[in-house]
């Protein structure tokens, strides 16, 4: 939900790294259709996404290129649902920050391309919420991540948005070439400041999707190093 993705997303696989001081996992994250198979997911241990999977025969040190789809949004078609009743401004506004998020962090240690090859890793991920079972349509990250961040960061900080509390994300690294999954994750994160109150920051999302671009880098990095068992 680095699925994503997702994420997450953000990372793709699960190791024990530092945490968020204003967002925390939440203790269960449904699996919302976007991955597609989850049959071989388990759930991560302390300090790893909620659930995770690793092709443990995968050599990662081999890419050293990335392409990073654009991002989606599937939220749940139903009036209590808090992304489905965000304007189509905040929905575009959430996908075009995850995409800087992880592309700022992915760029750190891989070529960004557009093309497949046989050292291409293929990341795709989706914004989730509980009972997301199809993507939100017209909504899609557009943007490239050259002069955004800055812009987008105050976009997110002084906004006060409702509804934004808690937020998914599912991901999954691909072989560019055959498709064959090489790591996946699916993950959510709450608000530690406002659990209570429906309504928070955008800051916290923003806090969340930072979290899972930084543990993506970090376990990116590790498997490439082969220190991981």
């Amino acid at each position: 939900m680095k699925n994503f993705m997702p994420l997450v997303a953000i990372s793709f696989i699960a190791f024990v790294i530092a945490g968020c001081a204003t967002t925390e996992q939440v203790s269960s994250a449904k699996m919302s259709g976007f991955l597609g198979d989850y049959s071989q997911f388990h759930t991560g241990r302390s300090g790893q996404a909620k659930y995770v999977y690793r092709d443990k025969s995968v050599d990662f040190a081999k890419y050293n290129k990335v392409i990073l789809e654009p991002i989606q949004l599937w939220a749940a078609d139903s009036s209590d649902s808090t992304l489905s009743n965000l304007s189509k401004e905040d929905q575009q506004l959430l996908v075009d920050y995850l995409y800087v998020s992880l592309s700022d962090a992915l760029k750190r240690d891989y070529v960004m391309v557009n093309e497949p090859g046989p050292d291409v890793m293929r990341i795709k991920c989706v914004i989730t919420e509980a009972k997301a079972s199809s993507p939100v349509k017209e909504i899609l990250s557009t943007v490239t991540p050259y002069g955004l961040g800055i812009s987008y960061a105050k976009k997110f900080t002084l906004g006060t948005h409702s509804g934004a509390g808690v937020v998914g994300i599912e991901g999954e690294a691909l072989d560019s070439l055959t498709g064959k999954r090489l790591a996946a994750v699916v993950d959510r994160r709450a608000s530690t400041k406002s659990l209570s109150s429906s309504y928070t920051r955008w800051g916290d999302v923003q806090d969340a999707f930072n979290f899972w671009a930084r543990r993506m880098q970090t376990n990116l990095a590790l498997l490439r190093a082969h220190q991981v068992d």
